[in-house]
């Protein structure tokens, strides 16, 4: 029987949140010594523990792996192609972000009914596997794997709101995923120009030093993860309920599988679509609304399956401040992951042709999302008027993202201001998003709504990197020939040589073209330029739509944060060596642990 929260705890008990949700979700009853309780009265040193640290250091560079595979190959898409192929079906990008958020789905309501610890030890090894094989791999086919591998271990390694959140006070959830968050900045915002400077100072390895960084990183995750994170088992967390057995047989596969093909398939016809083939090509098409058609049976599946836990329970969308919530986190991953991709070209096609310069223009994008994350730990605790905080943060994403449409090959220190602080915008949404979640929801469900937050979020996230690549693409046909054209043949080119000029302009070289020769170069560089800048001007003008939706949730539907930012902790590390609690200077300490 589906039971709600405040149906097994009464109030006033630890285990009895003071914001119930009014939305039925399926809950066994967990053991008191699974819950933590209010700060006070945990031991006095709890949080300073080998066990705490432990975990928390090992969060840390669980997260810092999942930016590692994600930000230093999305940055040198180029230059790997160049490396393993050259092939038309690059999907590294995409091929990590729908593992992503595939993986998001599985981590999260599975670590909920099974308990936490051997999924994010689990992630943290699929990790190692992938890191593995990318440092080893021979061709894109195997970088695909890599990357697919990499997306799924991400999503519980960037987690970390669930690893860490449940087991510090709900006041303290915000300031801990900007201290987690922090610790990325080597390679969430610096990653870009490391990337780069491994083809340039290591030529022998290039990008497969990102792969050798990544295996040793998750080797020391894991033996920590090991040895210091013991969150409540099984047994805890299901006092009197079903084996594990039964668990196991009664998880929603059929979900899980719907959803999988539904979003790759989409994602696959959308890649696909003006750049391998015609949007109107039977490839795309086929590939389009077959995606669509899996995703819709996904929606009626998870809505009248019966089944106690589904892995995305319609139901959670009954929840307005929650739909708000994910809206707007999904639309700032749209900024962040498409501009990860977005950028880098742009900078290499406007302003330099430096392979280290375009790296270290590239940090503006992780540079500003980080600044305005760890602004945001800070801000949801002492200003939790999180509605408005919301809307103004939405309001200099959207302007100043969508002023990106003005960029010119002159304009690249206003074009650089502008994305930073943008991204700036959007840091400052995704962390507000990522700790509000938790909040709404009860205990039990924390991993399955940061699942279904970080699921749609990278979901969206993919859809944009996909839409705006291919309208990119879409573009270039357009503008290249109008502009790149008439200075060619101007300059003596033959006119049947366009095709191959053309052709040369996407690849980087023109050696191929016949009759190419200085002249024609330098009468082709600027009106490159400008085929490029109008292109980039259709991209960015695209997310004003997007934008409109981020601020509508805001304004109307988002929550204020002064009512559930308690000292209630959620839940408390297992078999933790601790001294005793005492009264009056201990209470103290443990408040300001």
């Amino acid at each position: 029987m589906a039971i709600s929260h405040a149906e097994h705890a009464a109030p006033g008990s630890p285990h009895h949140a003071e914001h119930t949700t009014d939305i039925e979700l399926h809950h066994d009853l967990v053991a008191p010594e699974a819950l933590g309780g209010r700060q006070s009265e945990l031991p006095r040193n709890y949080y300073r523990s080998p066990a705490f640290i432990g975990t928390l250091v090992a969060t840390c560079l669980a997260q810092i792996s999942g930016y590692l595979g994600w930000v230093l190959p999305a940055n040198t898409l180029s230059l790997i192609n160049l490396a393993l192929g050259p092939s038309s079906n690059i999907w590294l990008a995409v091929s990590w972000q729908a593992g992503f958020a595939v993986g998001f789905l599985w981590v999260g309501r599975l670590s909920d009914i099974f308990g936490r610890r051997w999924f994010f030890i689990g992630s943290s090894v699929l990790a190692l596997i992938g890191n593995i094989i990318g440092a080893s791999a021979q061709s894109i086919d195997m970088l695909l794997a890599t990357n697919t591998l990499n997306g799924i271990a991400a999503a519980g390694q960037l987690s970390f709101n669930v690893v860490i959140g449940e087991l510090v006070p709900k006041q303290q959830r915000g300031t801990y995923n900007a201290i987690v968050l922090s610790t990325s900045i080597p390679f969430a915002v610096f990653g870009p120009p490391i990337a780069r400077a491994f083809y340039e100072n290591v030529p022998s390895l290039t990008f497969r030093m990102s792969y050798i960084l990544g295996v040793a990183i998750n080797v020391i995750a894991i033996v920590l993860y090991f040895f210091f994170y013991h969150p409540p088992t099984y047994e805890l967390l299901h006092v009197n309920g079903k084996s594990k057995w039964k668990q196991l047989k009664g998880f929603d596969w059929i979900g899980s599988i719907l959803f999988t093909a539904g979003l790759t398939i989409f994602l696959i016809g959308l890649n696909w679509g003006g750049s391998v083939y015609p949007w109107s090509d039977a490839h795309v098409l086929g590939a389009f609304f077959a995606g669509i058609a899996g995703l819709v049976a996904f929606c009626f599946w998870e809505a009248y399956c019966g089944l106690d836990y589904p892995i995305m329970p319609m139901r959670l969308f009954r929840n307005f401040k929650s739909d708000a919530i994910v809206a707007c986190a999904s639309i700032g991953a749209m900024v962040y992951y498409s501009g990860t991709v977005i950028w880098p070209t742009m900078a290499g096609t406007l302003f330099t042709t430096s392979i280290a310069e375009v790296g270290w223009l590239s940090c503006a994008v992780g540079g500003g999302l980080l600044f305005g994350q760890i602004l945001a730990g800070i801000g949801i605790r002492s200003l939790p008027k999180m509605k408005w905080q919301m809307t103004v943060a939405g309001v200099i994403m959207v302007a100043f993202v969508a002023s990106l449409a003005s960029s010119t090959a002159d304009t690249r220190v206003r074009t650089v201001v502008f994305l930073l602080i943008g991204a700036a915008g959007a840091g400052y949404v995704e962390n507000l998003t990522l700790s509000a979640i938790t909040l709404v929801w009860e205990p039990e469900d924390i991993g399955l709504v940061a699942g279904m937050m970080g699921c749609i979020r990278t979901a969206a996230g993919a859809l944009a990197t996909s839409m705006y690549s291919s309208i990119l693409a879409s573009e270039l046909k357009k503008y290249l020939p109008q502009f790149v054209g008439p200075a060619a043949t101007a300059a003596g080119l033959p006119v049947a040589s366009l095709p191959a000029l053309l052709a040369g302009v996407g690849a980087g070289s023109f050696d191929a073209v016949p009759g190419i020769n200085a002249d024609v170069l330098a009468a082709i560089g600027s009106p490159i330029k400008q085929a490029y800048a109008m292109s980039f001007r259709t991209v960015f003008l695209c997310t004003l739509p997007f934008g409109a939706i981020l601020l509508l949730a805001a304004i109307f539907y988002c929550p204020n944060m002064e009512d559930y930012l308690t000292d209630e902790v959620a839940r408390k590390l297992q078999g933790v060596a601790t001294e005793p609690k005492m009264e009056g200077k201990g209470d103290e300490e443990s408040q300001n642990a």
